[in-house]
């Protein structure tokens, strides 16, 4: 399941789900709130937020038009682990052109005998980058109870930005009231989303007459009056394996789509694809550099006029592009791109490098267009209508015989056909300029998988000897290349060694580590020593692919389990012994499946006599996302895996 989006039309004639609004006073807590002992919906909570508030109004001060934004929040603070919340970063952009303003900043602790002010004297600025500074404090005289109240107003003038900040109703601790108020002239109109999968407790729309006065001009505007609200939101809580956050968090977002000056001129913000792709035709660091095709055709090495299939050429392209250019770290999405100095200095952003690779398959016959993404870490695109800056990836879409492959030639890694793990986000924007952009779904190849080959013996004097052999596939062999691409054998060995007590690697190699086209083979030849005096041994069997923790802790969570692509977890398992030891226990043959096929695990034990055992033990994770009703499943099948991975085989020594 994605992020719950709700559309708001401009104007609201009647109150939708209204309920009444709390009021609040700056520096009043009660003493229910002072006494307040723990948060009745979360007792786990160190902190809970009691209020929260904006109230945005557009102003005419400086003798300019600002937009002025006044901050409210009022936090509970229940133990030490808490005091991490009375800290503030608020960060303003400044350049010499157009400045952002924080004023009246205003913060009390509140304890049941005091009440201290923050002083001016423990507010402190600082410049972060050409463009941005960053205003931060912490609040005095913290202590386990206490409250703290901080106020301030953000000014910013329309000349610098039309748009509105967004209102996250929800953080990582939980709220129990939290609400947002604008005053928006009717000169503007503005898309809003509500993101997230919390409802509205209050929300209400009404006009309020001459609202703003701009001076030089007849007419005032009159406002539309929005307000919105929260109760009792729970602390938004990051687990493993998902995408950014920001996809998931409950929000108001505003996109503004028109604006009308006193003067009568409109401009219209939210275009249409169709608008947008004749700006990326005609902008000279997408549009014009996809005209490039021309500089590779003499730049490609004479080898590819031998090859006659198009798959072969644009794997041959690719490799040349890949190996020729070094990614600079930097994406590039809206920053300058000159395909020429690029390929001069063999080195460029993401866009310059996807760029030159588009220009080159083309120049090499083949049909390739331009692929906007947004990474996993960057948040999803909202399919609505065209926000452009949501996107902050390039990549290449080439069209062979009614297959398309995606392609990234930044990294050194990746084989042809196979995107970075980080661009593995749902969905990307063609920009075929020549007919119209279109949305295209990012679908991983399916047969990532690792499978471990254990093969042990045990001596007499109580002692293993073996060896292991770990074959990675697919995205599985991408991501192990990314961990030991730059570490030495010895580094490798120390680390797995540090993972488990008396294990000493006497030998290990590595194959295909640049051969990305092929699997990932490692071998370890191990031996692990028992001290003389114990009769009763533990081996876990399951090595480098046993689970220790389950990533799934919340006992529900709403937004879904993005793995990114699906996988098999493969350990086959042999141990010989001697006559003197007899096995006394070992994990029992086990299966559990996830609801819907989305995967299973299976594991299959056999004692042969006394003198040996096997052990096959198979992770399927089907598919790379899950639903938030498939959670519990998932946890489920988790903790299964878990609880068995931690059972070793018992081996007793016979005296």
């Amino acid at each position: 399941m994605k992020k719950i989006v709700i559309l708001f039309a401009f104007f609201l004639s009647t109150n939708i789900n209204s309920q009444e609004q709390i009021s609040y006073t700056f520096g009043e807590p009660t003493n229910e709130e002072l006494n307040l002992k723990t948060y009745d919906l979360d007792s786990t909570a160190n902190a809970v937020v009691l209020y929260t508030s904006g109230i945005t109004e557009f102003k005419y001060k400086y003798r300019k038009v600002i937009i002025s934004t006044k901050f409210n929040k009022k936090i509970k603070i229940f133990n030490k682990k808490g005091f991490e919340h009375s800290t503030f970063e608020i960060y303003i952009y400044n350049d010499d052109d157009f400045q952002e303003n924080i004023i009246d900043i205003k913060g009390i602790t509140c304890n049941k005998s005091s009440i201290i002010k923050l002083s001016k004297t423990q507010i402190f600025k600082e410049r972060i980058t050409d463009n941005y500074r960053k205003v931060s404090f912490t609040m005095p005289n913290l202590k386990e109870g206490s409250i703290i109240e901080v106020e301030y107003t953000i000014e910013t003038p329309i000349s610098l930005n039309l748009s509105l900040r967004s209102w996250e109703f929800q953080s990582n601790i939980p709220t129990k009231y939290s609400t947002y108020k604008a005053y928006i002239p009717l000169n503007f109109a503005y898309n809003r989303m509500l993101n997230g999968y919390h409802k509205l407790s209050v929300n209400t729309t009404t006009i309020e007459e001459n609202c703003l006065i701009v001076p030089g001009y007849s007419k005032s505007a009159s406002c539309e009056v929005i307000t919105y609200a929260m109760e009792n939101i729970p602390a938004f809580v990051e687990e493993e394996y998902m995408t950014d956050k920001d996809n998931f968090i409950s929000k108001i977002e505003f996109q503004l789509s028109k604006f009308k000056r006193f003067d009568g001129f409109k401009k219209y913000y939210t275009t249409t694809w169709k608008d947008v792709d004749l700006r990326f035709k005609k902008d000279k660091n997408i549009g014009k550099q996809l005209k490039k095709m021309s500089f590779f055709k003499n730049k490609l090495p004479p080898a590819l006029s031998l090859i006659t299939s198009d798959l072969e050429k644009a794997t041959f392209i690719y490799k040349f592009i890949q190996n020729y250019y070094t990614w600079t770290g930097i994406n590039g999405m809206f920053s300058y791109v000159d395909i020429r100095e690029a390929y001069k200095n063999k080195a460029g952003d993401v866009s310059e490098i996807n760029i030159s690779l588009i220009n080159a398959l083309k120049a090499g016959g083949l049909d390739t267009e331009l692929m906007l993404i947004s990474t996993r870490d960057n948040g999803s695109p909202t399919k609505v209508y065209p926000v452009i800056t949501e996107f902050n990836y390039v990549i290449a879409k080439v069209n062979i015989e009614g297959t398309s492959y995606l392609l990234d030639a930044t990294s050194k890694l990746t084989p042809f056909g196979i995107l970075p793990h980080k661009c593995l986000n749902s969905y990307g924007r063609v920009m075929d300029f020549e007919n119209e952009s279109y949305w295209f779904d990012i679908e991983p190849i399916k047969n990532s998988k690792t499978q471990l080959f254990a093969s042990l013996k045990l001596n007499e004097d109580g002692s293993f000897y073996g060896k292991l052999r770990r074959v990675s596939f697919g995205y599985n062999a991408l991501l192990k290349r990314e961990e030991v691409s730059n570490k030495s054998n010895d580094d490798i060995i120390t680390e797995l060694e540090s993972n488990f007590n008396n294990l000493e690697i006497i030998n290990y190699k590595i194959n295909n580590k640049k051969a990305i086209n092929k699997p990932l083979i490692e071998t370890f030849e191990i031996e692990i020593e028992v001290p003389d005096d114990i009769n009763m041994l533990f081996l876990n069997p399951f090595f480098t692919e046993q689970y220790k923790e389950n990533p799934f802790k919340q006992e529900n969570r709403l937004y879904p389990v993005n793995f990114g692509f699906p996988f098999k977890n493969i350990v086959n398992f042999s141990l010989e012994i001697p006559k003197n030891y007899s096995i006394e226990s070992f994990p029992k043959s086990k299966a559990f499946k996830l609801i819907k096929n989305g995967g299973s695990f299976t594991l299959i034990t056999k004692k042969h006599e006394n003198s040996r055992i096997t052990l096959n033990s198979t992770i399927q994770i089907a598919k790379p996302i899950y639903t938030n009703f498939e959670y519990h499943s998932l946890k489920k099948i988790f903790n299964y895996i878990i609880n068995n991975h931690k059972t070793p085989i018992g081996i007793k020594k016979i005296n």
